[in-house]
């Protein structure tokens, strides 16, 4: 379903819009109304819609100063524009902004319906799209997953299905109908011919593994869909048939099958985990090799660990500079960030798909381990030491913290803070925000921006109203200022400088 919103200063319109069509049976649900532009703004900021219909022409904020700002907080907004005859130049004017629905009032019901299904079918196109696009960049990103999820699956086998469900979206793993060939006898002096081999026969069978071929201490164990007796039999012939130069025993093939792939990635997890040293061999011939030491914890978790209980931000900072020195390789670098952004916790079980892409995409173009050791001050050491070892509260604590520090910026929303300083899902921090605030977030960003414009007004009473709306984020816009200020205070910028100034006058007169 896309989310619809429509926003008319006329209530019989906004009534009509919302009773015309049955929005449910086109693929929208209706999830507010607004009578003017400054509150479709904040409904915007907080929940966010896909589509909005809006009458062209309103007062508080028109519908062209909401596109614009709109467009700044989500670029992925649709909307649709209501207008009369005599809006042409409106209209040529929201076509700068990528307008492209414009419809006529009195509204047409079949033009709206035909605007809002056009909407949708571009909205799904561009959706698996992004998907196929997304699913593109993690199949190139999946060995070093693999490595990733192997090792944190050995560090944390008693909470096991947690960490399998973070990476399966991730892996594409699918729930069920998968087998492990368990391969024994298989020596290592000739462990890369027999991978060839065995290559050559799932190709043959046109059978893809799922995984790659894990390695220990003379078994390989393959994983791939076996949906048939007759596969798994001919498979195990195949390779108990191979034979090499100075191979000493047959090769025995045993096949493992669990109700679903958590179970059976489960087991295998427990079988290697017994081994010190656990080999993986991709698809493309990489190797990487997985020291287990039984004894003693994972490095990753050491330093997540030691992040995590660091007193303060500068300590947190330090012990990143020195695991992540300018000497080590950049491979080593990214893959030991990614296993890091990856620990298991509260937050990072739920990773939205989307979440993870955006991170792994920021740390895969960085071609530098100072560019990544910048990355994880952001996405770790900040996120994990502003509220010391509280991480349900990390998120909230510094998204409050970046408020502070750029108020000034006409472009915050809740939204690119989620996506691009936080790496959480838009929807989990908004929830997050109004349970631990007790407010939408757009309410709280126009409560610290007033509240920053009433201390300006009150140290620089003589100054232009305008830089003081620069200064809280309204740069563009000191009108729309005027009209947020009056709501929080009650009164117009101007008027409430003199009030200060008249109280200034008063006190001063009272202590002569």
């Amino acid at each position: 379903m896309l989310r619809l919103m429509i926003v008319d200063d006329e209530q019989i319109i906004r009534e009509a819009l919302s009773q015309m069509i049955d929005y449910k049976s086109i693929g929208y649900e209706l999830i507010a109304t607004a009578k003017n532009g400054m509150e479709a703004y904040d409904i915007i900021c907080d929940d966010y819609p896909d589509v909005v219909i809006t009458d062209i022409r309103m007062p508080i904020l028109n519908g062209l100063d909401l596109i614009e700002r709109s467009i700044k907080s989500d670029s992925h907004i649709t909307f649709i524009l209501l207008s009369g005859y005599n809006d042409f130049e409106y209209a040529k004017q929201a076509m700068k902004y990528g307008v492209r629905y414009y419809l006529l009032k009195p509204t047409d019901k079949n033009e709206l319906i035909e605007s809002l299904v056009s909407i949708r079918k571009e909205r799904l196109q561009e959706g698996e799209s992004r998907k196929m696009q997304q699913q593109d960049f993690l199949r190139s990103l999946h060995f070093p997953l693999e490595q990733s999820f192997i090792m944190e699956a050995l560090e944390h086998q008693d909470s096991f299905p947690a960490v399998f469900r973070k990476y399966q979206g991730l892996l594409s793993l699918p729930k069920n109908c998968i087998y492990a060939c368990i391969c024994s006898f298989v020596e290592e002096n000739y462990i890369k011919s027999f991978i060839c081999d065995v290559k050559k026969l799932l190709d043959a069978s046109k059978v893809p593994l799922q995984f790659s071929i894990i390695y220990v201490k003379n078994t390989a164990v393959l994983i791939f869909p076996a949906f048939t007796l007759a596969i798994q039999e001919r498979m195990e012939s195949a390779i108990t048939g191979l034979r090499y130069p100075g191979q000493s025993v047959t090769f025995e093939a045993e096949f493992l099958h669990r109700n679903s792939s958590e179970k059976l990635f489960q087991e295998i997890i427990q079988k290697v985990s017994r081994f010190e040293r656990i080999l993986l061999f991709s698809e493309g011939g990489d190797v990487h090799e997985i020291r287990n030491h039984i004894a003693s914890p994972w490095m990753i978790s050491r330093i997540e660990n030691s992040i995590t209980s660091a007193e303060d931000m500068v300590q947190a900072e330090e012990l990143l500079d020195s695991v992540f020195m300018d000497s080590i390789p950049l491979s080593t670098a990214r893959n030991l960030a990614l296993g890091l952004f990856l620990q298991i916790g509260p937050e990072r079980e739920k990773l939205p798909v989307d979440a993870a892409c955006d991170f792994f995409r920021r740390l895969y173009s960085c071609d530098t381990v100072s560019g990544i050791r910048e990355l994880l001050r952001v996405v770790l050491v900040r996120k994990d030491t502003v509220c010391g070892t509280h991480k349900a509260s990390s998120n909230i604590a510094l998204l409050k913290a970046y408020i502070r520090e750029h108020l000034y910026s006409e472009n915050l929303s809740l939204k690119w803070l989620a996506e691009n300083y936080l790496f959480v899902s838009i929807g989990y921090l908004s929830k997050q925000f109004v349970k631990e605030e007790g407010m939408r977030f757009s309410d709280y960003l126009n409560k610290e921006r007033m509240e920053e414009a009433i201390r300006l007004m009150t140290y620089y009473q003589n100054d232009n109203i305008k830089h003081i709306a620069r200064q809280v984020g309204f740069g563009s816009n000191p009108q729309y200022f005027s009209q947020v200020f009056k709501r929080y205070t009650g009164y117009p910028p101007t008027e409430y400088i003199e009030k200060l100034k008249k109280a200034l006058i008063k006190h001063g007169k009272g202590e002569e």
